[in-house]
């Protein structure tokens, strides 16, 4: 059985009935706690809320798994009071959290804090949720039941784009996951250390610039350091902006109206649009060959366009020809 709580944002309630619809359909039942249905300005619910829907499904032996019914913002500000609660009672060990984008705040708390495995995947209350490949779909209703590992992403080679390369293979536990999520604990009780890891990022709808200050601050942080490597996953919709200027000198300069209310005809883009693709590697390239990491992009995961299913705080080992074999895994049955 599947515990469904709404940890972030308010949840779109005909998408979370046919994502549950989905589950049912593949063999996984799902209880869906009311508070996914709460609203409370742009969250599903006030904190307390959301802290203790997640703690009432965490505390429920019925329950060995709790998935995240969508992301968007606001999984991190119940962090102080998951804290509190924690005091309480005990919690469950050996249970799954399953969920992406703005989960990434409690990954590392309920794997350290509860004890509990995690699976970076995509949620009930998405549309991307009901648009899976059958391969991606299989691994995932697989990786939930613990049943054999099966890889979603099978035989393909990421690509190293910068810091050194891999010669002999890593074996490491892989963290990370959304990118603006991961930076925006730096500094914070929750942040986590990168020491002989494998950092996994993922992100959406960011600037190439906003992109190059969440690395920043995660390496003025520390966030990068004694990493075994760094793996990008898919950087979906990160297009570049281009503020627009004055193509000429107004012919009434200060008191022209162009500079109230200038026409497009009057403007032009300051500079030349950026390849974000590019850009987004080059970023990590300089953290890659600053701190001695090695670099690989191509992961098939995040929010799209590819929706392969990683387990967060499970051990792989990555090649030199870039092959992400999984190992080990405590959820897993074998």
């Amino acid at each position: 059985m599947i515990g469904i709580v709404a940890p972030s944002s308010c949840v779109p309630p005909i998408e979370l009935k046919l994502g549950v619809q989905l589950l049912k359909e593949s063999g996984l039942s799902a209880k869906v706690h009311p508070q996914c249905l709460l609203q409370h300005s742009y969250l599903a619910g006030t904190d307390d809320q959301r802290a203790k829907a997640l703690f009432e499904y965490a505390i429920d032996p019925s329950l060995p798994i709790v998935w995240a019914a969508r992301g968007g913002y606001g999984a991190m500000r119940i962090l102080p009071i998951l804290d509190q609660l924690s005091k309480t009672k005990k919690i469950p060990k050996n249970k799954l959290f399953v969920g992406y984008s703005d989960s990434t705040a409690l990954f590392e708390y309920v794997q350290n804090k509860w004890g509990w495995s995690v699976l970076h995947a995509p949620m009930p209350g998405l549309r991307s949720f009901l648009r899976f490949e059958h391969d991606e779909w299989k691994s995932l209703v697989a990786f939930a039941a613990g049943n054999p590992l099966a890889e979603p992403w099978g035989d393909l080679r990421l690509k190293h784009v910068g810091g050194p390369r891999v010669k002999r293979s890593i074996s490491a536990e892989l963290t990370g996951g959304n990118l603006t999520v991961w930076a925006s604990l730096a500094g914070s009780p929750y942040f986590s250390k990168a020491k002989n890891r494998i950092l996994f990022f993922e992100d959406v709808s960011e600037f190439p610039y906003r992109i190059d200050r969440m690395i920043s601050q995660l390496d003025h942080a520390g966030g990068f350091e004694s990493a075994k490597a760094i793996i990008l996953g898919d950087f979906l919709d990160c297009k570049d902006s281009v503020p627009q200027m004055l193509k000429k000198m107004p012919k009434l300069g200060l008191n022209d109206l162009m500079l109230k209310s200038p026409q497009a005809k009057d403007m032009q883009p300051l500079r030349k649009t950026l390849d974000e693709k590019k850009v987004i590697i080059d970023l990590f390239k300089e953290i890659g060959e600053k701190h001695s990491i090695p670099v690989y992009a191509g992961f098939p995961g995040g929010h799209g366009p590819g929706h392969a299913s990683l387990p967060i705080g499970a051990k792989y080992e990555l090649s030199g020809t870039g092959k992400l074999a999984l190992q080990s895994w405590t959820w897993s049955k074998t």
